[in-house]
């Protein structure tokens, strides 16, 4: 197994389209901090404490490194199928179940590696910018922990559920597209068109911002231990179902 999750990652380091989306995702890690902490005026600083801290790393590493490594799996693993690369996938290993898993070990693997690079270069922003303003950091504060762990666990789903759907899909485009029709949307229509508006609390994204940000005031959220559930929920089922697809259809046959 060990050597499929290399093949896999070699994959991810010799394409340069799904980089872009990961460089983008890191580069905004910055950019979230400078814009959290810059000063456009007079007093407005003063929300700038040891107490920010947490929320700036939610900030560096939230839905943008999620949406970015969503996207760079769906384009790798849809991609085999466009390029045709597949076929030498699989008949380097018959067990299309074992290359499955790799492909989903190797995406929760990247996921949390660019959650916790985007943290990092987050966290060396946030103590540029608040020695700035003469504000210490303080890695003690409530919230931190949670923040570090949430932001490359979080990313490591949103990793599976991109290989899952590629996987489910085989076309790179219908992929990308219903992805993005999804985030931007779907999530939207479904509670008016439904007439519950608290189902949203049960779809992908406001589970990810329940599990990033906690429950709101107003309970309009799942707690974040129960978003985690219906997050790992989802991933598990899209990645189910591509794993049931793969094992079942002709590989060469499908074009992405």
């Amino acid at each position: 197994m060990r050597s499929l999750v290399s093949a896999e990652l070699l994959k991810l380091r010799s394409t340069r389209t799904a980089w872009i989306p990961l460089a983008v995702a890191l580069g905004f890690a910055v950019i979230a901090v400078v814009a959290s902490t810059v000063e456009p005026g007079h007093g407005s600083t003063a929300h700038l404490s040891p107490a920010a801290l947490p929320g700036l790393l939610r900030g560096s590493g939230g839905q943008v490194v999620d949406g970015a490594v969503l996207l760079c799996w769906i384009v790798l693993s849809a991609g085999e199928f466009r390029h045709r690369t597949a076929v030498t996938t699989f008949l380097g290993e018959p067990d299309r179940l074992r290359v499955v898993a790799a492909k989903l070990i190797a995406a929760a693997l990247t996921g949390a590696a660019a959650g916790l690079l985007a943290e990092a270069l987050g966290a060396a922003t946030s103590a540029a910018a608040l020695s700035v303003h003469h504000v210490p950091l303080d890695w003690t504060q409530p919230g931190v922990l949670g923040a570090v762990a949430a932001v490359p666990l979080l990313a490591a789903l949103f990793g599976m559920l991109g290989a899952g759907l590629g996987l489910l899909l085989r076309h790179t485009a219908a992929a990308l597209g219903l992805a993005l029709m999804w985030a931007f949307v779907v999530e939207g229509i479904i509670p008016a068109v439904t007439h519950q508006p608290g189902i949203i609390r049960w779809l992908p994204e406001a589970a990810a911002n329940a599990v990033l940000h906690g429950a709101s005031p107003a309970a309009t959220t799942l707690s974040a231990g129960a978003a985690l559930a219906v997050l790992t929920g989802y991933a598990a089922v899209l990645a189910g179902a591509g794993a049931a697809l793969t094992a079942r259809r002709e590989i060469g046959t499908t074009t992405g």
